[in-house]
């Protein structure tokens, strides 16, 4: 996997994330990524879990395709 990809794929994740929060500003009933993001991270366990795995995320794609 070259960088371009991993670079392509985060945009690509980055427009969906906008795409979700217009959709969500614009409709009743759908939440908003703010909405999700605090649902989800009430717990330390959960908050934890994921910051191992976007640190694991990073390595992999970012760290190990530089060398």
């Amino acid at each position: 996997m070259s960088r371009t990809v991993t670079l392509v794929g985060f945009a690509v994740l980055v427009a969906a994330a906008l795409a979700v929060e217009v959709v969500a500003r614009r409709r009743r009933g759908v939440p908003a990524l703010g909405a999700v993001a605090d649902a989800v991270t009430r717990r330390v366990a959960v908050r934890v879990v994921l910051l191992a795995g976007w640190l694991w995320l990073g390595w992999h794609l970012f760290v190990r395709v530089a060398r």
